[in-house]
């Protein structure tokens, strides 16, 4: 397991003693739920947050818009590079507030 699963692993047990967050899948890869509606995922070593258009983090090098698929982008969904994992659990609980807010 790497580091950066680890970190997920860890924000998804903090998570989940706080918020009742559970884990479930997306796309093949590990992602987080609150009332069934993941928020992030952990994708290919880096993670995936679904933020509002105003949060914009595209300022980040190596942020980019999540392409589950080629040409197929998600609007809303947010890839964040391992170099940026220090703002990982940060970012978690911003995609996990707006999400609940969402419902």
């Amino acid at each position: 397991m790497s580091q950066y699963e680890m970190a997920f692993n860890e924000i998804a047990s903090h998570l989940n003693l706080t918020d009742h967050v559970v884990k479930g899948n997306m796309f093949g890869a590990k992602c987080l739920k609150i009332n069934k509606k993941a928020f992030a995922m952990f994708y290919q070593e880096e993670m995936v947050f679904k933020l509002p258009a105003e949060e914009s983090l595209m300022s980040l090098e190596g942020v980019r818009t999540f392409e589950p698929m080629p040409g197929r982008p998600m609007n809303g969904w947010v890839q964040v590079p391992n170099r940026h994992s220090g703002q990982w659990e940060e970012l978690s609980v911003k995609a996990l507030n707006y999400v609940r807010q969402l419902n």
